[in-house]
């Protein structure tokens, strides 16, 4: 009997549960392992072996096991699934399962990337501050220079003109 878990947005069902096994013991800890397929677009199934821990806790998966080109042919593959084949898969889920995400890997990077970003926006306003700090000070400081370029001008023109000698004319007014 197949149990339907979701229908995808395409309307077919997917992980549909195939075949259920024998318990089988892996160093002491016991696991009901069960077949799931799921149906692709093109029509066919991919095959996924799920071993339920009896003691509880969360399930664990092997990659897909199989693709197959029918529901009927992935139920003839998980019939013809053996007790060693399943342990060989059982062993490569708890690999899986002692790895690190792909998931969890890409999230820490993303989160690693922003917090990145976040440091850089922030160089970047106190750089931006700094340098309008800077640039209106040169502002101040460009404004005395040409006060006093424009005091100095005058200071010289009034020099000129006081070490000049009066002109006749000038001296009867």
């Amino acid at each position: 009997m197949a149990l339907i878990l979701k229908t995808r947005a395409w309307g077919k069902n997917m992980f549909q549960r195939i075949r259920t096994y024998e318990l089988i013991d892996m160093s002491g800890q016991w696991y009901r392992p069960r077949a799931y397929g799921d149906p692709q677009l093109d029509g066919t199934w991919d095959g996924w072996l799920v071993f339920f821990a009896i003691a509880g806790g969360p399930a664990i998966a092997s990659d897909r096991e199989t693709t197959q080109s029918s529901f009927e042919a992935l139920t003839r593959w998980a019939a013809g699934v053996t007790p060693v084949y399943l342990e060989g898969a059982l062993t490569r889920a708890l690999d899986i399962e002692l790895q690190p995400s792909v998931i969890g890997q890409l999230n820490a990077a993303e989160y690693e990337l922003l917090e990145d970003a976040e440091a850089a926006a922030t160089e970047a306003v106190i750089a931006t501050e700094a340098a309008e700090f800077h640039e209106a000070a040169a502002r101040e400081e460009r404004e005395v220079a040409a006060d006093a370029a424009r005091r100095s001008r005058t200071a010289q023109v009034d020099a000129t003109r006081a070490a000049r000698p009066k002109r006749r004319s000038e001296k009867k007014q």
